[in-house]
């Protein structure tokens, strides 16, 4: 079994690691161990932690012997004792914030029950094994339950909290972090994946020092300056040697994450819902559902981490049609025609796409009416006939008729000042009484939060794809969140609003997901501001960045990587010189990084010669020929961020097929050779090579390309980039 109860020791096991924990004598939940796969007794004497400690005693004189202020607890509350950050802090009826947490029950649980209003990884095949832990407060019938879910296969622990109000009167959530992870040892780095807006993710490791160290977002949404994405590791951990903990949380708005030593030389990582802003008010008999943080651990570096959080996301989070399932290679026509557009050159891009083997023709923003720039008509979802030159379905017929699928763009969360929807209902948007508030791109956030709104966005969406064979959606959100104010709530409820509105946006995309099964959603919040695990539960696959440099692009997809699996992010090929930085990079190269992520194009075709048609019709092809291996594959980062070229590597199943890419991004000016070792190769198979198409002479033993590797004589110059195909010579 993969979940042990046994005496006082609650015990999850995975392929390769535990996680253990034990009621300790003063009946507190306290944090035995997580790491390597162990015997259930290894990890016991850990529970004496906290006692002994000589530490002044916080609180009851009568127990000189032990501290929560030291004691590595599973989940605690302020004002005990316990002066780390606290997961969770509450006000009582009578205005107290005291509380106390001490063991209850813990019982078995059948599969993975769903959290209720929200996304998490689910067990459609039945497979892994909960555990539901009851903590209680001492005084107040107030009921914390801990669920745990050991997914065996992929050395993922998932976990979240629910908060149970019995206490006879109403009571103020303050605080309700989802995760609690204290650690005996405190010689740690944390790695965090943040930036900015064309500059998301990227890959930044801080010495865990005797400061606390956080990471939040409190725009609403997860933010491009911050995943909710982090990594704690060992000093020596790199990509393949050293212990590291990864924590990603399944949630797209405000959250915080930090970790900080404790007097004893031990730490603590905590994450969950930001409580800057939050008071969520729960009346007798209600409870509250915190989001889901998807933990995993490795003793085999970065690598093996990343391994366990593509599979997982792959399989478990993930859903519907395209779930396991080939992506559509794409055009979209956005870097080609902007908001100049019409049906007829609309038609005359699709036509060149059809030529080169793109499957699906995206419409991005300016199809609706008055929609000829950023400034106004967001919410006014109804077809420019007139500025297509046709109805909408009379485009997709032809469009259709070419062999291609349609999809469509959609800012479903936002209103221009300048609409008709916002004159109707300008209660419908986040905005405080009597204020003017702060326009973003000249428009507003609609309040999601309010059930009438949602219900509305919903009626105009279907109205659309009702009469239309749309079968994808680019779903945009270009706005953070200010002016945070709801009509629809009353004073009392305003701290609630944040997190409502998340639920509004999950409760929208699950019924367009209902109502509409074979339609594709790609997620987009101008790029990648809302590139998370929330997310990726709804819309399979996420618009990585607007800046679409392929050299910018090693970056955004380096640092994406470690936790999101690669046909997860939307990458495409797109104009040279680039819009964002004008930078001019080959055509090869630009292919050749889009071809990590979901295939596709962003530009002009017709202005292109037919010779370079010819080359993308060609790249396409390998693509298609490589879609699975990048879809289902193992992915390896063959270099640093910091190295002056880049590769990366996916591996088959089976260990018999490989495909790499290597970028030069500077020039190689002092000639010196690239000697790149592969890895994840079957040490005794021998291997054909053929690098840009063309097959070496000799064949390679797995042990010699993962060990002595190749010299990439190719590559000389900035901005080069080289494809290399590592085959089975049985296979051929």
């Amino acid at each position: 079994m993969s979940v042990l109860i046994k005496e006082n020791i609650i015990t999850l096991n995975t392929k390769n690691t535990t996680y253990q924990m034990a009621v300790n004598p003063n009946n507190y939940l306290a944090h035995l161990y997580y790491g390597a796969l162990l015997d259930d007794s290894l990890a016991i004497e850990r529970g004496n932690v906290g006692y002994h400690t000589l530490l002044p005693l916080p609180y009851d004189c009568r127990n000189r012997e032990f501290s929560s202020a030291v004691c590595p607890l599973e989940y605690s509350a302020y004002g005990c004792g316990d002066f780390r950050t606290t997961p969770l802090k509450v006000r009582f009826s009578d205005g107290s914030s005291v509380c106390d947490l001490i063991f209850e029950s813990a019982n078995y649980v059948d599969s993975k029950p769903k959290l209720e209003g929200l996304p998490a990884l689910h067990d459609n095949e039945g497979k892994s094994q909960s555990v539901e832990i009851c903590l209680k407060d001492k005084v107040h019938d107030l009921r914390v339950y801990l669920l745990y879910t050991a997914f065996e296969e992929y050395d993922i622990i998932a976990r979240s909290v629910r908060i149970e109000n019995h206490t006879g009167g109403d009571l103020i959530l303050e605080s309700v972090l989802s995760t609690c992870l204290d650690n005996y040892e405190d010689e740690y780095d944390l790695i965090t994946f943040d930036g900015k807006p064309y500059a998301e993710r990227t890959f930044h490791r801080t010495p865990l020092g005797d400061v606390k160290l956080t990471c939040e977002s409190k725009r609403g949404s997860s933010s491009h300056q911050c995943n909710p994405f982090f990594i704690f590791a060992t000093k020596n951990c790199d990509e393949k040697v050293g212990e590291c903990y990864g924590s990603a949380f399944v949630y797209s708005g405000n959250y915080t994450a930090s970790m900080e030593k404790t007097p004893i030389g031990t730490t603590r990582f905590v994450m969950g819902i930001n409580p800057e802003n939050f008071n969520f008010l729960l009346k007798d008999g209600e409870s509250f559902q915190a989001p889901e943080v998807i933990h995993s651990y490795s003793n085999n570096g970065f690598s093996k981490l990343t391994h366990n959080y593509h599979d997982v996301i792959r399989k478990h989070l993930f859903r519907g049609k395209y779930a396991d399932a080939e992506r559509p290679i794409l055009i979209n026509n956005w870097e080609a025609t902007y908001f100049k557009f019409t049906a007829e050159k609309l038609l005359d891009i699709a036509k060149k796409a059809k030529a080169i083997g793109v499957d699906t023709f995206v419409l991005d923003d300016g199809w609706f009416l008055g929609r000829n720039s950023d400034n106004s008509s967001l919410g006014d979802w109804f077809v420019d006939e007139e500025k297509l030159g046709c109805p909408l379905n009379q485009l997709i017929k032809e469009i259709n008729a070419l062999g291609m699928k349609f999809g469509l763009w959609f800012e479903p969360e936002c209103i221009s000042e300048n609409s008709n929807l916002y004159r109707a209902h300008p209660n419908w948007v986040l905005q405080a009484p009597d204020r003017k508030g702060a326009l973003g791109r000249k428009q507003w956030v609609i309040d999601m939060s309010n059930p009438d709104a949602v219900d509305g966005i919903f009626g105009m969406m279907s109205d659309i794809l009702d009469n239309n064979n749309i079968e994808y959606i680019k779903w945009d959100f270009n706005r953070y969140l200010t002016d945070v104010y709801s009509h629809a709530l009353p004073a009392d409820s305003q701290g609630e609003v944040h997190h409502r509105y998340v639920l509004g946006v999950y409760d929208l995309l699950e019924r367009i997901l209902k109502k509409y099964p074979n339609v594709l959603i790609e997620g987009c919040a101008s790029g990648g501001g809302r590139f998370d695990c929330g997310m990726l539960y709804y819309s399979p696959q996420y618009w990585t960045s607007d800046n679409t440099d392929p050299m910018e692009r090693l970056s955004i997809q380096y640092g994406t990587s470690f936790c999101y699996p690669i046909i997860a992010m939307g990458s495409h090929v797109t104009e040279s010189p680039n819009h964002v930085t004008k930078r001019d990079t080959p055509f090869k190269t630009r292919s050749n990084v889009a071809m990590a992520g979901t295939y596709g194009f962003e530009l002009d075709l017709t202005k292109l010669s037919s010779e370079e048609i010819e080359f993308l019709a060609n790249e396409t092809n390998v693509y298609k020929k490589y879609s699975q291996l990048i879809r289902t594959g193992d992915y390896y980062r063959l270099t640093s961020n910091s190295a002056r070229y880049m590769g990366w590597q996916f591996v088959s199943n089976d260990k018999l097929n490989s495909l790499a890419v290597i970028v030069q991004r500077t020039s190689n000016i002092d000639f010196k050779p690239i000697i790149q070792k592969f890895e994840g190769l079957n040490p005794s198979v021998m291997y054909r090579v053929v690098i840009d198409g063309k097959e070496r002479e000799n064949l390679y033993s797995g042990n010699a390309l993962m060990n002595i590797g190749l010299n990439i004589r190719s590559l000389k110059y900035e901005n080069e980039s080289t494809r290399i195909e590592i085959l089975s010579a049985k296979a051929q």
